[in-house]
């Protein structure tokens, strides 16, 4: 187990410590610049954000917060193997409804054009992909026991 948490190394390192600091800094985004922030989730903004997606960035950056602190009680603070388990079985059912979202919006042609992609968009689709496949292989065992 890595210092302080239910995961072996290699988990721990992701979801305790990068995914909670990739978080804060996706909130740090949403807030600081929402409108930038919503015109990068595709590769070429469509005109001026309207104010409603301007409150949404704000609320998915409170969102980011949340998930952060419960990635960490998840991960770190919790003794209970099976609440990190299913901490990470939901989430990569979250990371699977994220990136269909992405690919909802932006459609087959766009989604499938990675050479288009910006760093919002990987962030949105290749991040998720690569942390379900991730939260899957833990819960899985294949890094190692979950548990202390």
């Amino acid at each position: 187990m890595a210092l302080g948490t239910n995961l072996p190394f290699w988990p721990a390192l992701i979801f305790t410590y990068l995914e909670p600091l990739s978080l804060i800094v996706g909130l740090h985004a949403a807030c600081t610049d929402p409108a930038d922030f919503v015109a990068r989730q595709l590769p070429s903004p469509s005109g001026p954000i309207p104010d409603h997606a301007l409150v949404l960035s704000y609320t998915l950056g409170n969102l980011f917060l949340v998930v952060a602190a419960l990635a960490v009680l998840c991960t770190a603070i919790t003794r209970e193997a099976r609440v990190t388990k299913y901490y990470l079985a939901f989430g990569a059912i979250g990371d699977l409804g994220h990136i269909y979202a992405s690919y909802a919006v932006m459609g087959r042609e766009v989604f499938l054009n990675l050479n288009g992609y910006n760093d919002m968009m990987w962030g949105n689709i290749g991040i998720s992909a690569f942390l379900h496949i991730n939260r899957l292989a833990t819960v899985l065992g294949v890094f190692g026991k979950v548990g202390r």
